[in-house]
């Protein structure tokens, strides 16, 4: 049987990166007739023993920073009709659609295929974006690799086939503020020495500027793109032009310097007429500088003609084809974070000048049918809901009926009367979506509005709910407090878990920020703790509360069984064991240091034992508060260290250093 496909991998020193390549290489080695040719360009024994187990064809190969020896190295042993060739640190999703193209005889019909690269950006895999690399040809007698890095298969002949099959690529993550400096050193010095030996040598500038661009080195970007686009003049390095072009308009961009960069782009636009994908990149750029200069009626305006360019081009699908270059392609411009924030952008702008028809225009070309699309918006139609409430109302309109975004609004403007409809409405928005920012405001809205809470809360996962009770029982007011007490209540017959967590967080916000004192306090507390241990010891058996094993309880568990010991102690006039354990559980949950403080206040004012007061034990533990205050005060919670200043001060009457930073607070808070 004729071998239709010859695979080539270059394979560095990385077993558990080829491994992971090779075995998604094996669905399409088993039902295409294939061969593999691994390319050592390492030293590690391991490499060698893996690749033997998919092939026989391993060529070592000692490296000499030339990407092009490495893969010709393994064009050289192809057999195939066609050549794919990749790297050690991609791996398929998966290529069914690449057998299908071989086993169905398509592939007959065409020169070369691309297939989608997916770069991301961070370890989790959650910001990526789609490049279409070039990486499958038919093969010739002529075939050869060239350039030292970014090697590119020539020659090259149409028609080429676009399949949606991807690989997945880690290599470009920056590491935290850095670039993968290792890369861009290496790429750096080849490219450099290249356009030192081929200074005409146009695909060196676009690849030089991207590494530039990684590095966030935009002078030095910006430079060799000029020198890219003086050597972009003839016919056949248009494609080169484009990107250059689009590069050179984000660049300016970048540097931060608007009014410069909008002068710059106005020039290439009006000067050289470029093609619509690179009109595409300077709209969307000058719809942002135009943001930027509080120009709303320009933004919007270069908003319309960027949506009018895409609708062009999709009437016209060929034209993504034909200007395509590199990174300058339709799956750049059709990424969600550029074609959704030039949408939602232009919304705000359009409210900004009254242009309600215009708003409701770029609302609707939201992706409305992906509620996790969408409901990353929700915060900012929440902001447009407040800044611009006289309009808002007229796009509410617009909203899709079944948005869950919409069914809360309703249910908000709900007349009173109405309790069953804005009950069903509450319920139906909390089926439909995921979004917390969303969640949250429905429970919110169920407890003021006195709508049954059971049927809602239910949806939450218990540390989900556990999150969000905590917030709504924090950010409401005082005077709104008495509904969620209510609201407690009929929670308790339907959802004990549920309304164990919701009194959690009502019994901590009234220790923290209740102002009680002496017997009141000591109640409240025993409430509290009996919230956090009677929630805990529901879900662990009770050998874990034992000593040996309570360790490896949660923190907030821990806290609370400690607090209980020290109230014992208390009881029994154990004092210094009783700070003790106070001060053992501080660390804990130091959110609560405010509560312990004025625990520490009673042993002193309701047992009267100054030996007690000012024993080490008590000096130890008043330190450890004033770092915990010190800390509030460096990031400026003003509002939390006030009652811990106030309780810190009744214990340690004559601190200077107390005294300055309590001065410091009333300052701050005063200002």
């Amino acid at each position: 049987m004729d071998i239709q496909l010859s695979i080539s991998l270059l394979a560095s020193d990385c077993p558990a990166a080829l491994e992971r390549c090779l075995n998604s290489l094996k669905p399409l080695m088993m039902q295409v007739p294939c061969e593999l040719i691994v390319v050592m360009t390492g030293t590690d024994k391991k490499i060698r023993e893996i690749a033997s187990n998919y092939t026989e064809q391993i060529v070592p190969f000692t490296w000499c920073d030339d990407f092009s020896a490495a893969r010709n190295a393994g064009l050289r042993l192809a057999h195939g009709e066609w050549f794919l060739y990749i790297d050690d640190d991609e791996w398929f999703e998966d290529t069914a659609e690449i057998c299908n193209f071989f086993l169905s005889g398509e592939y007959r019909k065409y020169g070369e295929a691309t297939y989608k690269q997916r770069n991301y950006l961070d370890w989790d895999g959650t910001v990526y974006s789609d490049f279409r690399a070039l990486r499958m040809v038919r093969l010739v007698p002529e075939s050869r690799f060239i350039n030292p890095i970014h090697e590119e298969l020539v020659p090259r002949y149409t028609p080429c086939k676009d399949l949606d099959v991807f690989v997945h690529h880690y290599g470009y993550i920056k590491n935290k503020k850095r670039v993968n400096t290792e890369k861009a050193s290496r790429n750096l010095t080849l490219l450099l020495e290249d356009i030192r030996k081929r200074p005409s040598y146009t695909k060196n500038y676009v690849q030089i500027v991207q590494e530039y661009r990684q590095a966030h080195d935009w002078e030095k970007a910006e430079e060799y793109c000029r020198k890219g686009l003086k050597y972009c003049r003839k016919a056949e390095l248009l494609p080169f032009r484009r990107w250059l072009q689009a590069d050179l308009i984000e660049l300016v961009y970048a540097k931060g310097d608007y009014p410069k960069a909008e002068e710059e782009i106005l020039t290439i636009l009006r000067q050289y007429k470029p093609c619509e994908m690179v009109r595409l990149v300077a709209y969307l750029t000058l719809n942002k500088i135009y943001i930027k200069l509080h120009r709303p009626e320009d933004a919007l305006s270069y908003g319309v003609r960027y949506e009018e360019t895409l609708a062009y081009m999709d009437r016209n699908p060929e034209l993504w084809r034909q200007q395509e270059c590199g990174y300058l392609s339709e799956l750049k411009l059709k990424h969600p974070n550029a074609l959704y924030k030039i949408r939602i952008n232009c919304v705000e702008q359009a409210l900004s000048c009254g242009n309600t028809e215009q708003a409701i225009f770029f609302l609707s070309l939201l992706p409305w049918g992906e509620e996790t699309e969408i409901q990353g918006f929700y915060p900012i139609f929440d902001f447009l809901k407040d800044k611009y409430a006289d309009l808002f109302g007229d796009i509410l309109k617009a909203f899709p009926a079944d948005s869950p975004y919409l069914l809360l609004q309703q249910a908000i403007h709900t007349a009173d009367t109405e309790t069953k409809e804005r009950q069903a409405l509450l319920e139906r928005c909390m089926r439909d979506t995921q979004s917390y920012h969303l969640q949250y405001q429905v429970v919110k809205e169920a407890i003021l509005s006195k709508a049954g809470l059971a049927e809602i809360v239910t949806v939450f996962e218990l540390e989900h709910w556990k999150t969000c009770a905590a917030e709504i029982v924090n950010d409401l007011p005082d005077t709104e407090l008495p509904k969620v007490w209510d609201a407690l209540t009929s929670l308790k017959r339907q959802a004990g878990f549920h309304a164990l967590l919701l009194e959690w967080g009502l019994r901590e916000r009234r220790l923290i920020r209740g102002y009680l004192t002496g017997h009141e306090f000591i109640h409240a507390l025993k409430k509290y703790i009996e919230c956090i241990l009677t929630y805990y010891r529901e879900q662990y058996c009770e050998e874990m509360f034992q000593d040996e094993k309570s360790k490896f309880l949660p923190k907030e568990c821990r806290f609370g069984m400690l607090l209980s010991d020290a109230l014992q102690k208390l009881e029994l006039m154990e004092l210094p064991e009783a700070v003790r354990l106070l001060r053992e559980a501080l660390p804990l949950n130091p959110g609560m240091t405010g509560v312990i403080h004025e625990l520490i206040r009673l042993i002193k004012n309701l047992h009267r034992n100054p030996a007690a007061s000012t024993g080490e034990e008590f000096q130890e533990l008043a330190a450890q508060m004033k770092d915990v205050l010190s800390s509030m005060l460096r990031k400026k919670e003003y509002i939390q260290a006030l009652p811990v200043m106030q309780q810190l001060c009744s214990l340690l009457p004559d601190d200077l250093e107390l005294l300055r930073m309590r001065q410091r607070l009333l300052l701050e808070t005063d200002v």
